[in-house]
C-alpha cells in the first residue's frame, strides 16, 4: 500500500489537515510541539487503531472536540485504489471503513496497511523485555501468514479461560480439556513463528550487513517451555506453582526471540547505537520479505529521523527501504542533509526501487481476506517510490515546501 492523500480532523493539534504524500519519502519539518509527530500518530490510528505513544483516546482528540476523524487514500497491490476511515469519539465509540462500507475489524485494515514505527527508541526491540520482541514477530508472521491471527487469538483465548480456572484453584480434571487445546495451539503458533523467523533470516543477516559491516547478530527463537520434555509434560509437572500465581507458567506467551553477538546476549554487548542499527535491521528485513513473498509495499513511520544515527548509517538505511519499496513518512527539527534525500530516491545500485513480479507463489498467497475476489492480471501501478516532499509544519498547520525552505519558524 502506497497512501496518496491523507486527511485528519481533530487530532491532537491538528485541527484540520489535508496532504497530498509521495510515495517514496515524505518529510516534516518544524519545531518541538508543532503537530510533526501528531501527524504520525494519525495514520497509525488509521492503520493499528490507537496512537503509538497511548493506548487512550481522550488526549489524542483535539481539545473542545468530541470526535477525531482520519481518512486516507492509496493504492494497493492487490486492490488497486482503496479509501479507509476511522472516526472515534470521547465515548470510546469507534467506526471504521473501506471503500465507504463500514467494517468492524480492525485487523481488516491492519492486513492492508504493513506499517512499521521507528521511534528514538527503536533499541527497546532489542534491549527490552520480551514482550517487545514477541509483537515485532507476531506483526510479521499475521502479514505472511495470513491464518495465523486467529490461530493466535484461540491460543490466546484459551489461556485466558485456563488461567481462570487456575485462579479459581479448578481440579486438574477440569483443567484437562484447556490444557490440551492449549497445547495444540500453542504448538501450531509456535510451529508458525518459527517457520517465518527461519524465512526472514537470510533478509536479516543481508539488512545487517549493509548497515552494519562486520556486525554479526544470530537470532533464535525460544518458545517459552522446554522443547525436550514437552509443553503437556512442563504443564502438568508445574501445576502447583501454576495454583499459586493462578497463571499459566508456559507456552507461547513466554516466548522470546533470543539476540546473540559472538554466543553472548546483545544486552551486555552492544551499545545503544548499534542496539538502534539491529532494531532497525530487523524492521527493514521484514519489509523485504513481505515485498519478496506478497508483493506488499510497507509503509514506514520514522519519528525524529537521524536520531542516534549519524550521515552514513542515516544513508544506507534510507537506501534498503527504498529497495524494499517502502513509503516513509519522517519528521526532525531540521531538513534532511541532501545525502539522505538522494538515499531516499535511489536504490544501492543507482536506479528506482524494485519489486518483484507476481508469480504463482504470490498468487497462491492472496489473503483469505480476498476470498472471492480476482486479482488483477497486472499488479496497481503503486508508482516506484522515486519521490521525495518535504513539509513544514508549524502550530498545527501542514504546508508543503516547492523547493523552498522557509528561514524560520
Amino acid at each position: 500500500m502506497r497512501f496518496q492523500r491523507l486527511d485528519i480532523q481533530n487530532v491532537r493539534n491538528l485541527a484540520s489537515v489535508s496532504i497530498e504524500l509521495a510515495g517514496g519519502l515524505n518529510f516534516f519539518r518544524g519545531n518541538n510541539g508543532a503537530g510533526k509527530t501528531a501527524l504520525l500518530e494519525a495514520l497509525h490510528i488509521l492503520c493499528r487503531g490507537r496512537s503509538f505513544r497511548t493506548a487512550k483516546i481522550q488526549p489524542l482528540i483535539s481539545h473542545g472536540s468530541e470526535e477525531l476523524i482520519v481518512r486516507a487514500r492509496g493504492l494497493d497491490e492487490w486492490r488497486g485504489e482503496v479509501t479507509l476511515a476511522v472516526r472515534k469519539d470521547r465515548q470510546l465509540k469507534t467506526e471504521l471503513r473501506i471503500d465507504g462500507a463500514q467494517e468492524k475489524r480492525m485487523s481488516e485494515i491492519a492486513r492492508l496497511t504493513p506499517l512499521q514505527v521507528m521511534l528514538p527508541d527503536v533499541a527497546e526491540l532489542v534491549f527490552g523485555a520480551p514482550g517487545e520482541r514477541r509483537r515485532w514477530l507476531d506483526w510479521g508472521t499475521f502479514h505472511v501468514k495470513h491464518d495465523y491471527l486467529i490461530t493466535l487469538r484461540e491460543c490466546l483465548r484459551v489461556l485466558k479461560q485456563r488461567n481462570a480456572l487456575l485462579r479459581d484453584g479448578a481440579a486438574a480434571d477440569r483443567l484437562a480439556p484447556w490444557t490440551r487445546q492449549f497445547v495444540e495451539l500453542a504448538q501450531t503458533v509456535t510451529g508458525q513463528r518459527r517457520d517465518y523467523l527461519q524465512r526472514l533470516s537470510p533478509h536479516f543477516d543481508k539488512t545487517l550487513a549493509t548497515l552494519a559491516p562486520g556486525l554479526q547478530i544470530t537470532v533464535d527463537y525460544v518458545c517459552g517451555w522446554s522443547e525436550e520434555a514437552g509443553l503437556e509434560k512442563v504443564l502438568g509437572e508445574s501445576l502447583g506453582r501454576e495454583l499459586k500465581f493462578g497463571a499459566t507458567q508456559s507456552g507461547p506467551h513466554r516466548a522470546d526471540v533470543v539476540l546473540t553477538h559472538e554466543t553472548k546476549a546483545v544486552a551486555g554487548v552492544l551499545s545503544r547505537g548499534q542496539a538502534k542499527i539491529v532494531a532497525s535491521a530487523l524492521l527493514i528485513s521484514q519489509a523485504a520479505l513481505l515485498a519478496e513473498t506478497q508483493q506488499r509495499s510497507t509503509v514506514f513511520l520514522i519519528d525524529d529521523l537521524g536520531a542516534e544515527l549519524d550521515i552514513d548509517h542515516g544513508r544506507r538505511l534510507l537506501t534498503l527501504l527504498r529497495d524494499t519499496g517502502a513509503q516513509i513518512l519522517a519528521t526532525g527539527t531540521t531538513p534532511p542533509p541532501q545525502e539522505l534525500q538522494l538515499a531516499a530516491l535511489f536504490s544501492a545500485d543507482g536506479g528506482p526501487p524494485r519489486m518483484l513480479a507476481r508469480d504463482s507463489a504470490v498468487e497462491a498467497a492472496i489473503p483469505a481476506g480476498f476470498t472471492g475476489a480476482q486479482a488483477p492480471a497486472q499488479a496497481p501501478d503503486v508508482g516506484s517510490g522515486q519521490e521525495f516532499r518535504m513539509f513544514h509544519v508549524k502550530q498545527g498547520v501542514v504546508q508543503r515546501e516547492r523547493g523552498e525552505r522557509p528561514t524560520g519558524d
